[in-house]
């Protein structure tokens, strides 16, 4: 792949990927999450490129021998879809293109079929429990649950029930809209979140 005209700021692969396609950023994992249609598709963590597996996806990276990638928490590490290609992009550029083309079909296709889940239960870590609460602040849908935010949601949830609630609820509501286990957000992206909590004055509704 031609790379002759790429500045050497970011890792090769990222800099074709990002003249390749429409992209836009947020911090996930201790890295940067890149989307596209608010589909992530890419991770740059550390210097190295990591493109989303799943399904049957992650077996032919796998096959490639491409490196998965652990997010590393205070206590242990956890696993996730996604998987180094740095690598095959330089040494098999017709492999590497054939999986990029599959790992965007494949995360456009997975944040389609959770955009059409309205209830809110059946994002990740909201069971029944939290969906009553945040019906308690008129959120009742997934779509209601975007537009408002994980913070303006919080603080709706602070004024009904207390200052006593827990932090950990806020971590949930942004794992639900990242659509992650609210453990695999970063410390960045939870400090980010107090920050806005911290300046959210006003009316939330």
């Amino acid at each position: 792949m031609n790379t002759q005209s790429i500045q050497p700021s970011k890792p090769f692969v990222v800099q074709y990927i990002e003249r390749k396609f429409s992209v836009s950023t947020h911090s996930m994992f201790g890295g940067t999450g890149y989307f596209q249609n608010d589909a992530m598709f890419l991770l740059l963590f550390d210097g190295k490129a990591y493109l989303r597996g799943g399904e049957g996806l992650s077996e032919l990276f796998k096959g490639q021998q491409c490196q998965q990638f652990a997010f590393k928490k205070r206590i242990g590490s956890a696993v996730v879809e996604y998987f180094a290609v740095d690598e095959i992009f330089d040494s098999k550029p017709e492999k590497f293109e054939y999986l990029l083309q599959l790992s965007v079909k494949s995360a456009q296709q997975y944040k389609h079929c959770h955009t059409k889940t309205t209830q809110l239960r059946n994002l990740p870590n909201l069971q029944l429990s939290i969906e009553r609460m945040l019906f308690r602040v008129g959120i009742e849908d997934c779509e209601t649950l975007h537009r408002v935010g994980s913070v303006a949601a919080y603080s709706r949830l602070k004024e009904v029930y207390g200052e006593d609630l827990n932090i950990s609820l806020l971590w949930k509501l942004e794992g639900a809209l990242s659509q992650v286990h609210y453990t695999l957000l970063s410390h960045q992206v939870k400090c980010m979140l107090l920050n806005q909590l911290n300046m959210n004055q006003g009316d939330t509704y």
